[in-house]
């Protein structure tokens, strides 16, 4: 063990500062050993719902729990109970250095951190709940008054940083979400061994020295969280896991989504339209934004996937320096709109319908002019390029210079 215990009570002498404390920790990490570690199975819906509320019960009881993410089985404590906190330090021979943070959901961040980076905050809103972890400033204390009194800024910071995860998971999501202490939750395996990918790697490694194991089946993915560290104002891959840097590249890009019916007419001349906007406010051709990390995308709701633009369209948009003539059509969905940082709707009827794709996903979703803007198929190319006309004046008004 790490920790030093002296010759026990039989030993003569005064006691050394903090010894009693450590004395009760070595016979609770010994009583530990000497049982089994309780085993609990989550598959169906009931299953999971019970074994949350079991999992997050023994964690307000300080005990040590297993459980699935979507890319490993983690090891979950209380950050505000020291002995769970001192036996989980023993089990990962980590004496000192921070563990991340686990979170039910999202928004839970800015219990944490007060003032998010942009990047950041773009990452999160696109990635989480899902397989990343983000190393932020913490600003020199917790935002949560609370959190911070308690004195869990030592505990959950060092040099100013703070791990945080949002798993995508049903059994994590619910078992975080249902307790209010801070949880934290590194990977169920010794230090050096490989990071569990099932409830019998888990077992197999830590049967007796944790409290209770929650079987959900194996993890999505197998493969670690990749760490995005915000330490010094520009991002940097601390470990690439699940996702790569081109993925994590590609979700920090700044994403503009335009929605219309079929993806056919208006929405692929907005994005066209705002592409050239775009670059002439930045200094650079439309083919060098992905560089500058913007993009604009156009989708759907009734698209059928990759259908051109209409001759019209085409038309309309060339007479206005753009060329979409390489546009195919795609429907909307829940995914793109989550991976959008701004969705701008031709109608209310399009807004309505992306506002219900997105659900509960974080996103914002808005009319790109203040009426709707009418479908302008089957009505000859003049009709077109006043369409295409009113989009320029709007995206000026509501893209360029709002600055979004």
């Amino acid at each position: 063990m790490q920790f030093v215990v002296g010759a026990g009570p039989a030993s003569s002498g005064p006691a050394r500062p903090g010894q009693d404390r450590l004395i009760r920790l070595h016979a609770v990490l010994i009583m530990a050993k000497m049982s089994s570690t309780r085993m609990i199975q989550a598959r169906s819906a009931v299953e999971i719902a019970s074994a949350a509320r079991e999992g997050a019960q023994a964690l307000r009881a300080g005990q040590l729990v297993g459980f699935a993410t979507e890319t490993v089985y983690g090891i979950a404590a209380v950050a505000s109970d020291a002995t769970a906190m001192e036996r989980l330090r023993e089990l990962k021979s980590r004496p000192s250095r921070p563990f991340s943070v686990h979170l039910g959901r999202p928004q839970d961040v800015e219990r944490y951190v007060a003032s998010i980076p942009a990047d950041a905050t773009r990452l999160i809103r696109k990635a989480w709940p899902g397989p990343v972890t983000v190393i932020l400033p913490a600003g020199g204390r917790l935002a949560d008054s609370a959190l911070q009194e308690a004195g869990l800024y030592d505990v959950l910071c060092s040099e100013d940083l703070i791990g945080l995860r949002c798993p995508h998971e049903p059994l994590a999501e619910a078992m975080l979400s249902a307790v209010r202490e801070p949880v934290v939750a590194p990977s169920a395996n010794p230090a050096g061994a490989p990071s569990p990918r099932s409830a019998d790697d888990v077992r197999q490694a830590m049967n007796g020295q944790i409290d209770l194991l929650i079987d959900s089946g194996p993890c999505r993915y197998g493969k670690d969280s990749t760490i995005v560290s915000f330490a010094s104002g520009q991002w940097a891959i601390l470990r690439e896991g699940v996702l790569n840097e081109r993925s994590i590249r590609k979700l920090l890009h700044r994403t503009y989504l335009f929605v219309c019916t079929g993806n056919t007419c208006r929405s692929p001349m907005a994005a066209g339209l705002a592409a050239k906007l775009l670059a002439e406010k930045l200094g650079c051709t439309v083919p060098q934004l992905a560089d500058r990390g913007v993009r604009t995308l156009s989708a759907g709701v009734f698209a059928t996937s990759g259908s051109r633009a209409t001759p019209e369209a085409v038309q309309a948009a060339r007479r206005l320096g753009v060329d979409i003539s390489p546009h195919r059509s795609r429907k909307l969905t829940k995914e793109l709109i989550q991976s959008s940082d701004v969705v701008f709707c031709m109608t209310r009827v399009h807004l309505a319908e992306a506002v219900r794709l997105a659900g509960s996903a974080s996103a914002d979703i808005r009319m790109l002019c203040d009426d709707d803007l009418s479908d302008p198929i089957g009505r000859g190319v003049n009709v077109y390029e006043q369409t295409a006309r009113r989009i320029e004046h709007c995206l000026r008004l509501g893209l360029v210079e709002q600055g979004l």
